[in-house]
């Protein structure tokens, strides 16, 4: 069974994450070797844009690393970012916000929302097209496993 491609019914940002998190999920539950990924070339992936040279995680095409850094990225949204130090760049929960840093912070908001929503997407489908990739190679394992039936214990 094929994990299903995302098909947009609601583009809300509490779903994307649900939908990430699911894949996600699913594609750790699913690859119980990981290393086998090392070994399996990447599915063409069928673009909904224009092909750019990068892959959707990056510059990498291995689906050990893409696999490594999906997890990374749903632990992450999960638990949260750790920081050096305990630090945060640039935020200071003390400073009000003015009248016109308002308006921006909405600019802001609407901005980083569209990004979340479209990088969501893209992680999602990358995580299905894994688990996807791996199902495939563990199948075709099986099946060439050689002329000796399987063993059963009873």
């Amino acid at each position: 069974m094929e994990v299903s491609e995302y098909s947009p019914q609601r583009h809300s940002l509490l779903d994307a994450i649900h939908r990430f998190n699911a894949a996600t999920t699913i594609m750790d539950e699913t690859i119980m070797v990981p290393s086998m990924l090392q070994d399996i070339a990447p599915a063409k992936e069928e673009p909904e844009e224009p092909i750019q040279s990068k892959d959707v995680l990056g510059q990498n095409n291995n689906l050990y690393d893409s696999y490594l850094l999906l997890k990374s990225l749903r632990n992450d949204m999960k638990w949260g970012i750790h920081h050096e130090n305990g630090k945060r760049e640039g935020h200071c929960p003390d400073k009000e916000a003015t009248e016109e840093e308002t308006g921006d912070l909405v600019d802001q908001f609407q901005h980083h929302l569209k990004g979340l929503l479209s990088v969501l997407t893209k992680l999602t489908k990358k995580a299905n097209i894994l688990t996807n990739c791996y199902k495939k190679e563990v199948e075709i394992g099986n099946s060439n496993a050689g002329p000796f039936p399987s063993i059963h214990y009873y």
